[in-house]
């Protein structure tokens, strides 16, 4: 019997402000019982050693009921009676993984006892996650602590860096070091010599799937990734509440990539990294693993995300960064995107190309803000993440991808900080790429009324190869709608109120 012992047992801290309080289960989460054996064979945990005694790593017993299911052709594994720990462990054809209302799948505080993820669907069809239950990450265990606890009020003074020269955002009274000083990381981010943390990639992991059912299930306290859909077909996720620290770097709350046909409906996601996410990456490169989209080789596509609330501390909803194959057809609808630490989410729509992709058919509609920093971030660069895969792929991608056919439509954000912005991008020869045609239409903006220190350059920054986000061009001469390099935009129904001590005029557009 093997004894759970945490790596780092001195970094399960938790602090005022890491989870949000406000979360109605009750909405989303219904209690189930138990799974009718009348209808299919149950592979109960406990019947194959499983104890849930606070102590015991059950990683083998709970294989071992899947690996059961597997070879009877499918079935209900169960997990009923309590909190489990356990390492990693995998799923198969046919089988539900069913994790009743008092019951959870808690992740061992020891590093070793995982590969690549906690709870992967490992090249799985007709496979179901559900049961009103939780799959736990003890997050807080595989990153270290923060240099500053979270704040629970707003920043006096919004200040942008000049432009993004360094990832933790420098100067340190700017509001992108407010947030990036707070978040604890697996990597010496702070310079204390500290050695990178072995951790799982992912919490839950649809990897190679087809008609994947996940709802009526919590993901709580992720390590990293809560819920990635990888190189799957036929997803429908509804139902799922994701409760996070939102100060654990890279948990973003649901990833799809290199994936096709997936439904995303009434869920509540409240995390630390991005809410609602859309990528298409050659690898995926994460912590120093390549595990995920090597050999699936394809972009992503029909993509739909309704009635969803989230709370993040980076972007609600997000394509890119990630972008080397071409992404098309995503609507993003009738959702709310708040926080209640600040500084605020950083963007509420975020739409990038970085890598070649092309993305394009893109509708987010119907969306309300509450403590969204930038609404809006539109950006087009040239990253180039993953590099080339031969002479021609590098002709083709060098100038990076393209942003066209998006629709933005229904938009109101109260207690922004900083202006949306809508850009492509040239270099100094003058080489570049402009967007394609973006339609804004109903954009309802409302600043806090805060204090502002705005530095405006002679020349406002290329994002050219930089990490694109908001802050990556310092302040913009617009506070409502900074629009550069995009001369297919139009916008009708813009109303952005800015602080009383504004300077800055509503819309700015340049070539």
């Amino acid at each position: 019997m093997q004894i759970d012992r945490a790596t780092m047992p001195d970094n399960g801290v938790i602090y005022e402000g890491d989870y949000y309080k406000g979360i109605p289960y009750g909405q989303y989460i219904r209690q189930q019982g138990l799974p009718d054996k009348n209808m299919s064979k149950v592979f109960d945990i406990r019947d194959f050693g499983a104890v849930a005694d606070g102590m015991t790593v059950n990683t083998e017993a709970v294989q071992k009921a899947a690996d059961a299911a597997k070879s009877s052709g499918g079935g209900v594994v169960l997990v009923d009676g309590g909190w489990y720990i356990s390492g990693t462990v995998k799923i198969y054809d046919n089988t539900t993984l069913w994790i009743t209302g008092d019951s959870a799948l808690v992740a061992s505080k020891d590093h070793d006892n995982f590969v690549d993820a906690f709870v992967i669907l490992d090249n799985a069809e007709n496979v179901r996650v559900t049961g009103g239950g939780r799959i736990y990450g003890s997050g807080e265990y595989f990153v270290y602590l923060p240099l500053k606890k979270p704040l629970l009020t707003p920043l006096e003074k919004i200040k942008q860096p000049p432009f993004l020269y360094d990832p933790m955002g420098y100067p340190v009274d700017t509001m992108r070091y407010a947030i990036r000083s707070r978040i604890r990381y697996a990597e010496d981010k702070y310079g204390n010599g500290q050695p990178k943390i072995k951790r799982p990639m992912y919490m839950l992991w649809a990897n190679g799937c087809k008609n994947v059912i996940i709802e009526n299930v919590i993901l709580e306290d992720s390590m990293d990734w809560n819920l990635c859909i990888d190189g799957c077909d036929n997803v429908k996720v509804s139902n799922v509440v994701i409760n996070g620290n939102r100060h654990v770097a890279n948990t973003d709350g649901i990833d799809v990539m290199g994936s096709e046909e997936v439904e995303v409906k009434h869920c509540f996601i409240s995390t630390a990294d991005d809410g609602l996410c859309v990528k298409a990456p050659r690898v995926h490169d994460h912590d120093g693993l390549n595990v995920a989209s090597e050999g699936k080789m394809r972009g992503t596509k029909n993509v739909r995300f309704s009635d969803c609330t989230v709370l993040s501390v980076a972007n609600a909803f997000k394509i890119g960064t990630e972008t080397y194959y071409d992404i098309e057809n995503v609507t993003c609808e009738n959702c709310h995107f708040f926080l209640d630490i600040y500084p605020g989410t950083c963007s509420g729509i975020a739409i990038e190309t970085a890598d070649g992709s092309n993305v394009k058919n893109v509708t987010v509609r119907n969306i309300t803000m509450d403590n969204v920093a930038c609404p809006l971030f539109i950006c087009l660069c040239k990253r180039n993440k993953f590099g080339y895969a031969d002479a021609e792929d590098e002709m083709k991608r060098f100038l990076g991808g393209s942003i066209d056919g998006v629709v933005i439509e229904n938009i109101k954000a109260v207690n922004a900080e900083v202006p949306s912005i809508v850009t492509g991008y040239r270099m100094e020869d003058g080489q570049g790429k402009d967007l394609g045609e973006i339609m804004i239409s109903g954009f309802d903006v409302t600043y806090r009324d805060d204090k502002e220190e705005i530095n405006l350059l002679p020349e406002i920054h290329e994002n050219v190869t930089d990490y694109p986000e908001n802050s990556a061009m310092g302040d913009v001469p617009a506070y409502g709608l900074f629009i550069r390099h995009a001369p297919k935009c139009t916008y009708s129904g813009v109303h952005v109120v800015p602080r009383s001590m504004n300077t800055r005029e509503c819309i700015v557009e340049e070539l």
